[in-house]
């Protein structure tokens, strides 16, 4: 039987309410396979930048491992220990990113959550930038903090439903030459900027709303900052473990049908390291400044979810793009 009082209970110690969460699923199952070789660097790079770049007054670090081996193991509890990050979440087998993130996500208290890949290096400044634009722009539902256009078309019906008409999206160059050859190069894939059968490429011109703060349209997986509400839509079990698709499914599409937004930052403040470290991440200094404030969550307010039929703002969108040729 129990015998005394848990001393626990005269401690009289309160939780801290923070306000945006980071949630970082990471596999490494060994260095040996090829592809491996230089993930574990990656993801050391990924987590030194993060703690380098965050406010931890509003925000915490939430790490997935998804049985990664035991030297990734290691790290990943010395962080945890180290108080880089605020928890760290064990599986016995890789479950993937949807299973993994929603578990985690629809437990948490914040407001906010961001999903990121863990071969993303952060920039400074790069939380303030994100909720510029979700203070601007009160209607945003997802940001990523890097300009996306080649995105703005999926699952984005609701910005063009709500602002097409009313001239309020800008079709000029707000992404300079710069930031669109970072995202080429971390990416990998030359061809993701441009646009068959158009005038213009993504690169030359891109669809976005402007006003303190420019906004552009589209947002992305390997990065991008979310609306708690966006995971508690009603979903059916992650069955598949990994899917083509599922993210479209588990967090794209949920955004649009509230009526919410899906956008980037005009400037680059991440950057996609793949799996191999390279020189951007390498000349990368942190100076300590351009943290996120935060009395900034007092001004961003939570948007009504709309009450037009999702199907007629898909409609709307398919003839807007065919006719106009978007």
């Amino acid at each position: 039987m129990r015998e005394g009082v848990n001393p626990e209970k005269f401690k009289d110690e309160r939780n801290v309410q923070k306000f945006h969460r980071i949630i970082v699923p990471i596999f490494i199952p060994n260095s040996q396979e090829e592809y491996y070789k230089g993930s574990f660097e990656v993801v050391k790079t990924c987590l030194t930048s993060l703690s380098k770049t965050i406010n931890y007054e509003t925000t915490a670090i939430t790490i997935i491992n998804n049985a990664s081996s035991p030297i990734v193991t290691e790290f990943l509890t010395s962080c945890l220990n180290l108080g880089l990050i605020d928890k760290l979440i064990s599986y016995s087998e890789n479950r993937g990113k949807v299973y993994t993130v929603f578990a985690e996500a629809r437990g948490s208290y914040e407001s906010f959550i961001t999903i990121a890949d863990a071969d993303v290096l952060f920039f400074e400044g790069w939380e303030s930038a994100v909720f510029d634009i979700y203070k601007t722009f009160p209607k945003s539902g997802v940001v990523s903090p890097l300009p996306l256009q080649n995105l703005a078309f999926n699952k984005n019906n609701s910005v063009f439903f709500d602002n097409f008409l009313s001239n309020k999206i800008r079709y000029e160059k707000v992404v300079s030459d710069k930031d669109c050859e970072l995202f080429l190069k971390g990416m990998g894939n030359t061809a993701l900027l441009k646009r068959n059968n158009r005038t213009y490429s993504w690169k030359e011109k891109q669809y976005f709303l402007k006003k303190k703060v420019n906004a552009v349209l589209g947002a992305g997986h390997f990065v991008a900052t979310y609306r708690k509400e966006v995971f508690k839509a009603n979903l059916p079990f992650p069955v598949w473990k990994f899917k083509n698709g599922f993210e479209d499914l588990y967090l794209d599409e949920p955004t649009d049908k509230f009526g919410w937004y899906r956008l980037s930052t005009s400037k680059s403040f991440a950057y996609h390291l793949g799996n191999r470290v390279d020189n951007i991440s390498e000349n990368m200094t942190f100076e300590g400044i351009r943290k996120l404030d935060k009395n900034i969550f007092a001004e961003i307010d939570t948007p009504q979810k709309s009450k037009v039929p999702y199907s007629i703002k898909k409609y709307f969108f398919r003839v807007l793009k065919k006719f106009w040729k978007l």
